[in-house]
């Protein structure tokens, strides 16, 4: 564990976590009230910590969010991000099975079901919901843009909003569907480009803005909300206690 004291005397801790191949910047996450720094291995400490302080108010308020949280199965009442919008989480008599109500930006649930099989049931429906649409939606931008991988995969990941191998086979994280629309795009262009740029140098970077000229908006949303997408878990949902 390591320790930054900022300009008001208060100590930020944290962690250097292995970075991911090919890393080329430092990559800042609060995972379980921890502040974890992802950096390549060339990165000094001091130009960490450099970064940390650029972003100290983030730090800060997430480490207050993530610190103050409890988690349990979701209710009526509560809200659940999807596409970007907060949608609730109603109970009726109108429906057997989890369902969604565009028109109310709502989840319909039914009454008799316990807190756990209702909360396993909303799971499985997002779930369901991102391997519906990511897909297709993929395929769409692949075509759109001449570059075609060999396979697309929905799947969950760790850490990672997608990867590209070098077998030319995209893997995209399902909990994107929570996410705003433009942001899946980012994420789908920026695994695209690895098929011609199997890296990330200026000459990919060009290509990315060729293909999205203001993906850094939607890179940022990534970057602010992210760590909110895995707020929802199989066994239950982290939510803020004050």
């Amino acid at each position: 564990m390591n320790h930054l004291t900022l300009g008001d005397g208060s100590v930020i801790s944290y962690v250097r976590v292995p970075p991911r191949a090919r890393q080329v910047r430092v990559i800042l996450r609060v995972v379980d009230g921890t502040l974890q720094v992802s950096a390549p291995r060339r990165v000094m400490q001091s130009s960490i910590e450099r970064v940390i302080r650029q972003h100290q108010t983030w730090v800060l308020n997430e480490l207050e969010r993530t610190t103050n949280r409890m988690k349990r199965p979701v209710a009526p009442g509560d809200r659940i991000l999807l596409f970007g919008k907060d949608w609730t989480i109603v109970q009726t008599s109108n429906v057997q099975a989890p369902a969604c109500a565009k028109s109310e930006q709502a989840i319909l649930v039914p009454p008799y079901c316990s807190d756990a099989d209702c909360h396993r049931a909303v799971y499985e429906l997002l779930r369901e919901i991102a391997a519906q649409r990511l897909h297709p939606f993929a395929q769409a931008l692949a075509q759109q843009f001449h570059l075609v991988p060999n396979r697309i995969v929905v799947k969950e990941q760790k850490r990672r909003w997608g990867s590209c191998s070098s077998k030319r086979n995209i893997n995209l994280n399902w909990r994107l569907i929570q996410a705003p629309q433009d942001v899946q795009a980012y994420v789908v262009v920026h695994e695209l480009a690895h098929l011609e740029q199997m890296n990330h140098s200026d000459q990919f970077w060009k290509l990315v803005r060729a293909m999205m000229p203001e993906f850094e908006t939607h890179r940022n949303w990534l970057y602010r909300h992210g760590e909110r997408l895995h707020d929802l878990q199989p066994d239950g949902m982290f939510f803020n206690t004050r």
